[in-house]
């Protein structure tokens, strides 16, 4: 088949990315955005440019027309300014999803990075930045300022001959660019194109937005951080004069004998839980906590995202995690608020109250929601799901896997009891997981166990030693859910069976002593930590078994290694004169782990072959050298594993006349038709296709008009 390479350049008035910009779709249905040429390739042909006023491209229009396919490089682009400008004002054929081929979504399935440019890096291909013409794309994108002798008001660009040429020929190395990546990404197998246009459509789809509530509490809000500018002032006696002046707030702090490293959430929230601090100082730290809510944030952008018929589009990315989970974008839904708010229910009557408030008079609503929620801030954080509703004769099913990770874990590792136990648990016949390893970790029943076993001995060792992970990964958990496990050493030696302290003592005179962390809290959470990996005898072996796998096949290329029973392997390839590990997950997926090659390095128990790799740093996004181990690449494949169920789902309630519309985390929301009992979504969504046979899966969901986090 016939390939069309593309890419265009373009300018506008409107913000396309970054914090103030309207995203892809609004950006190209703007009247004011125009091309200012399109370059296109087929196959190894020449490449060719088209410019407004140029004749008719028929070539492309008869590609395009038949269904031809269309590459480009986050192609989301290329399609909507092809649909939203070309169709109307240039009389092309229409373009659809079936034709699209990204290769920023191919270059993510194979854990390389996203832009053009690092991916052909990454790829050893010869492509070199060209840093002036990208400064002169990023210019001649947005209007000029107009000169002395020109219309102060008027739109003007950079549009004189040789800019305009200069801006082409940086245009054409990027097609070249694109086909040269082409030609190495390996292409998406089937099952996980269907993935990648489903994550198109919903996109292109994306949620229905309450703009009369958005618009109200905006309003508020900037009402309110008025106030608070004000109010703030008078308490600091003029030295601060806004929440957001951190450098000012610190000096005032140390002047009132309340010194502080920094304002950061967690620091914050610590000092207004203490006692001791003055009633000036707990003011101007509750005005500082409450106008960097993230309603603050938000409102703008959903209000700035939201265009045609009340839709915020674009929120989501394919293949935004290594493991192919979807990440989030534009307003961010992954991260909205979901606890230490108010309930769904008392959000929903805010919704209302602030959807029928004067605009022109918001004080009367402030002094209301402050009287009855508290602050403003807070109450309309709170709200920030309900912003999310459904177009109209429609209703918002949402459904929630129960515990997927746990779940595949447990499968994974064949750790047959915790299976069992969590079929009971979704049949009413026993108890939830956390009481079940506390139980099993204490030798006691499970239904003795009680809240605070619960949490120490079961919560916290299973969200964190899942993997490998020690008392450093303990700790952080234990951190997270306000556990501090010297206060249970007392009650863990004298519940925990005696070889499991005696072990303890010994490790921490091997190591742990090293540490830095106190004698009592480091044996109590090796005590549990052993007593976990003692009930969990499949887990901890397909850690092993998994790093044993993954070195063999780096050593020794072409060679296929397995582990978890042959449902998860590996093998080492060369792919575009790249050596990658390939992780085949149970589904058939790969996981890839480029540049791949084994180091010796000594730890502190030894002499170790490490495997490294270069990949994408969740948190800087630079490529960089990785180390990686048993446990996490079994926590990568469990990841992963749970991801495929979840698109599986995803699969089904869209087959099913559902219009998924939100991925969040491990759930899935879709807009459907009236009637339908929400019982055939769950259903649906927790459907096991045959190669996770025997994981047992739960979605449990409700059926609203407004997004919400249920009880």
């Amino acid at each position: 088949m016939t390939t069309c390479h593309l890419d265009f350049e373009t300018r506008s008035t409107q913000e396309l990315g970054g914090a103030k910009g309207v995203g892809g779709v609004n950006y190209a249905m703007h009247p004011d955005t125009a091309i200012w040429c399109a370059c296109y390739a087929f196959d190894d042909g020449p490449v060719q440019t088209w410019r407004p006023g140029d004749p008719t491209p028929e070539a492309l229009y008869e590609h395009v027309a038949a269904g031809g396919r269309f590459v480009g490089h986050n192609v989301a682009f290329e399609f909507n300014i092809w649909n939203h400008i070309m169709v109307p004002r240039y009389g092309a054929p229409p373009l659809v999803p079936e034709q699209l081929d990204d290769t920023a979504a191919r270059a993510a399935m194979m854990a390389l990075p996203r832009s053009l440019e690092d991916a052909c890096k990454a790829m050893r291909l010869p492509v070199e930045k060209d840093m002036e013409g990208n400064r002169l794309m990023k210019r001649m994108a947005k209007p000029r300022k107009p000169r002395k002798n020109e219309d102060p008001n008027a739109v003007l660009w950079w549009d004189d001959d040789e800019r305009v040429a200069r801006l082409i020929a940086y245009c054409e190395c990027d097609v070249e660019a694109e086909r040269a990546l082409d030609k190495v990404l390996r292409p998406l197998p089937a099952s996980e194109r269907e993935v990648w246009l489903n994550d198109f459509r919903s996109n292109q789809l994306g949620v229905q937005v309450d703009m009369p509530f958005v618009r109200n509490a905006q309003v508020l809000i900037d009402h309110t951080l008025a106030t608070y500018k004000q109010r703030i002032a008078e308490v600091t006696g003029g030295a601060v004069t806004a929440p957001t002046q951190v450098k000012q707030i610190v000096q005032w702090l140390e002047e009132r004998r309340v010194p502080v490293a920094s304002l950061d959430k967690v620091t914050v929230q610590h000092l207004l839980t203490s006692e001791d601090i003055p009633d000036d100082v707990r003011e101007v730290l509750t005005i500082r906590a409450e106008a960097g809510k993230s309603s603050v944030a938000k409102l703008p952008r959903f209000a700035t995202l939201t265009g045609a018929g009340g839709r915020m589009r674009e929120n989501f990315l394919y293949h935004g995690a290594a493991t192919g989970r979807v990440a989030g974008k534009g307003a961010q839904l992954q991260n909205l608020p979901s606890r230490g708010g108010l309930n769904w229910r008392t959000a929903d009557a805010v919704i209302d109250m602030v959807r029928d408030m004067d605009p022109d008079d918001p004080e009367p609503m402030k002094a209301t929601i402050e009287a009855a929620y508290g602050p403003v801030p807070n109450a309309l954080s709170s709200c920030l799901r309900g912003c999310i509703t459904t177009a109209p004769g429609k209703r918002l099913y949402v459904a929630d896997f129960s515990n997927i990770e746990g779940r595949v874990n447990a499968w994974l590792g064949n750790e047959q009891w915790k299976l069992d136990a969590f079929r009971a648990f979704d049949t009413g016949r026993g108890p939830d997981l956390y009481k079940v390893t506390a139980g099993q970790i204490l030798g006691i029943d499970p239904a003795d166990v009680d809240k605070q076993q619960r949490n120490v001995m079961g919560k916290v060792p299973e969200l964190a030693l899942g993997y490998q992970g020690g008392v450093g990964a303990f700790q952080s958990m234990a951190g997270i859910y306000g556990v501090n496990m010297t206060d249970h050493w007392p009650t863990i030696q004298h519940t925990l069976d005696r070889r499991f302290i005696e072990q303890a003592e010994e490790n921490w005179s091997r190591w742990g002593k090293n540490s830095g962390v106190f004698v009592d809290e480091w044996l109590a959470s090796e005590a549990v930590k052993l007593a976990w990996r003692d009930r969990h005898p499949g887990i901890v072996r397909a850690w092993y078994d998994t790093e044993r796998a993954a070195v063999e096949a780096v050593r020794e290329p072409g060679k296929t290694t397995g582990a978890a029973r042959g449902r998860i392997r590996f093998k080492g390839l060369r792919i575009g004169g790249v050596p990658f590990l390939c992780m085949r997950l149970p589904s058939g997926r790969l996981l890839y782990f480029g540049h791949v090659s084994l180091q010796e390095t000594q730890t502190q128990f030894g002499a170790k072959t490490q495997i490294t790799y270069m990949g994408v740093d969740s948190v800087t996004r630079k490529y960089t050298r990785m180390k990686t181990y048993g446990g996490d690449l079994y926590q990568s494949a469990t990841q992963a594993a749970a991801r495929d169920l979840m698109m599986h789902g995803w699969s089904q309630v869209q087959a099913a006349g559902f219009d998924v519309v939100l991925t969040v985390h491990d759930e899935i929301g879709a807009e459907g038709d009236p009637g339908r009992p929400i019982e055939e979504f769950e259903t649906l969504m927790a459907d096991i296709p045959e190669w996770a046979k025997g994981c047992p899966v739960a979605a449990e969901g409700y059926v609203a008009d407004r997004y919400r986090k249920d009880d």
